[in-house]
Formats: C-alpha cells, structure tokens, sequence
C-alpha cells in the first residue's frame, strides 16, 4: 500500500516540484476580504495590509458550490460516489466551514505559484494556517475536501509528498467516519487509497506497469496507453485530461512522439511530466 501512495503522489508531485525554485513568502494578520462575495472552500480573496490576493489552497480539492461546473462537479461526484446535488450542497458547506476558519486574522504561506481555474482574476496557491491548524487538513478532516491537488515543499515543513501522504490518510479517516460528503456515500472506501483509486486505479496501474517494463525489458508488458488508439473514456481515466481536452487529442491524431504531444492545445510542461510515463504513440 505504501508503494501505491508513492507512485500516485509522483504523478501529481511532478509539476509541482519543477517550481520550487520561487522565493517563498510569510504573509502574517490577513483576514477574509468579505467585499467579495464568491468563494468556496479552497478559493477565496484575502487582504494582507493594503494588498488583496486570490488564493488557492495546496493539496485540496473541495467541491465546486454551482451546477454550472458540470465537468468538475460530475468527477466529484464519481470520486465521492455521490450524486451531482449533494457535491453542490457539500461544496456550500465546506465555503460556510472556509468562512468561520477564516473568521479571524490567519496565516498565508506562498510563493505566488498562479494557480488556474475559472477565476477571472490571477489565482496564487497557498497554504493558510490558523490557531496552529491548517485548513487544508481541517477540510478534509471534515470530509469537505479530497486529497488530490498541487503539491509543495513549503518551509518548516515535512516534505510535500509527506503532506500530501497524511492528508490522504486523514481522508481515509472521515470517510470511515463518515464525515461531510462522505455521509452520503455509496461506495465508501475500505481501506487506505480505495477512494482515489475510484477515479485513478487505471493510471496507477499503467504507473506500475510502465516501472516493470523499464526493468523488466522489452518483454515485459507494456500497457501504458495509446494515445493514438485510446477512446474518449480512457483519455479522462489520465490525470488532468476532461472531455475537452480528450476530443483535442482525438483530433489531433495521428500523435507521432511527446513533442508533438506537448504541443497539443491544452497540453502543456506539467501536463507533461505527469503523464510521460503513462501514454505511448504507436
């Protein structure tokens, strides 16, 4: 089990540790900027002094708060095994819970990584303390929140992959306990890592596979997937490709090596670093 965690924290470790290279920042006494309204549970604008940011939480994922979402909204409700309603109403929850987290003067830790999304305006990523507590891991001890998303090695901090390793196991807790969104669940996971292998058992596998066929030789296997060949179903099953994205790689076609991939619209150096070991292009 602890081999799985380490090969899926590498496919979202990746990107994230190609920027480390940014001076990172200790933004003390900021509050919730409350003049702006929208927000949810790992989004949300905040003063430091005179200056007003958007930030964007590390290592979470909370649910969206509108239907409009449909894409987001309906792989949240998949990996949650929920229905599209109750992702919405959990997603208002966990914007209420951000609310009251955020009531008082908190702590910013970030290096102005852009974090993207729907947001009109530059997103940062982040990590918010208060009280000594992360919300991050308040969310998910919730059950408001999934564990998957950016991943950072941040000061006076265990690394990244660490972080990210207990947050996946505080997931596994509520989940058991049936805390937050996990209440309504239908396929509540029995053990450490069943609810990301929900959506992501297919890209562990291909993982494993791809480290057997480097050691092993050409007689080993080799199931990573063909981009060339893979249904629209498949190419969703790899981490960060939706629908949209999908049907740009169909077209695309034929995709002769990973730098014509690279150059696919909507495919770009993270993209990349997370998925060069899962897709071939014969």
């Amino acid at each position: 089990m602890r081999g799985l965690f380490s090969l899926l924290l590498i496919l979202f470790a990746a990107s994230a540790l190609a920027a480390e290279s940014s001076t990172w920042e200790i933004w003390d006494d900021c509050h919730l900027d409350k003049d702006n309204k929208y927000f949810d549970g790992d989004s949300f604008h905040v003063r430091h002094g005179n200056e007003s940011a958007i930030l964007r939480l590390y290592f979470v994922d909370a649910p969206e708060i509108e239907s409009g979402y449909g894409g987001r909204v309906a792989e949240q409700a998949t990996y949650f095994h929920v229905n599209n309603a109750e992702v919405v109403t959990a997603g208002r929850t966990a914007r209420e819970f951000a609310e009251q987290f955020l009531a008082g003067p908190f702590r910013v830790i970030t290096r102005r990584q852009i974090a993207p999304g729907a947001s009109r305006g530059e997103r940062y990523y982040a990590i918010v303390e208060s009280n000594g507590r992360r919300l991050d891991a308040a969310l998910i001890e919730a059950g408001l929140a999934r564990a998957i998303g950016e991943i950072a090695n941040y000061p006076d901090a265990s690394a990244g992959k660490t972080t990210a390793q207990d947050l996946h196991l505080g997931e596994q807790k509520a989940s058991n306990a049936r805390c937050g969104l996990w209440a309504h669940s239908s396929g509540r996971a029995e053990r450490v890592g069943d609810a990301v292998k929900a959506k992501l058992g297919k890209v562990v596998d291909r993982a494993v596979n791809a480290v057997v066929t480097k050691v092993s030789g050409p007689k080993a296997t080799d199931t990573r997937l063909n981009l060339n060949s893979a249904t629209t179903a498949e190419l969703q099953d790899l981490p960060g490709i939706g629908p949209k994205t999908a049907k740009i790689i169909i077209q695309a076609r034929p995709i002769n090596n990973l730098e014509a991939f690279a150059r696919i619209r909507g495919i770009g150096p993270k993209k990349i670093a997370a998925l060069r070991n899962l897709v071939r292009f014969e």
